[in-house]
């Protein structure tokens, strides 16, 4: 959440966590499973890049690897709501996270 007590003016209701986590995508409708890799996350949203390229408010399940065992991984249903490929050809997905588990 925004700090009042601070400099800081964070304008996002959540801030953003940067991670480097490996990222398992599955697209529902085909059941076929892409690989990426996590950029950040936020208590509503996520940004991965990955080879493929998914479409605006296609709906996919995420499932975003943690290599501490003391954190489980997250599992989330996910809605993407921007799509940039980038520089080496590949794709920075990010979207809301509708369902996190």
């Amino acid at each position: 959440m925004p700090s009042k007590g601070n400099d800081y003016d964070e304008k996002r209701n959540f801030i953003r966590m940067f991670v480097n986590a490996e990222v398992q995508i599955t697209d529902p409708t085909t059941a076929q499973v892409f690989s990426g890799e996590g950029k950040n996350l936020s208590g509503d949203g996520a940004m991965f890049t990955t080879d493929a390229k998914f479409e605006i408010n296609q709906r996919l399940s995420l499932d975003i690897s943690s290599d501490r065992g003391n954190l489980a991984s997250l599992h989330a249903e996910f809605e993407v709501k921007r799509v940039d490929q980038t520089e080496d050809g590949k794709f920075e997905i990010a979207g809301t996270m509708l369902d996190v588990r």
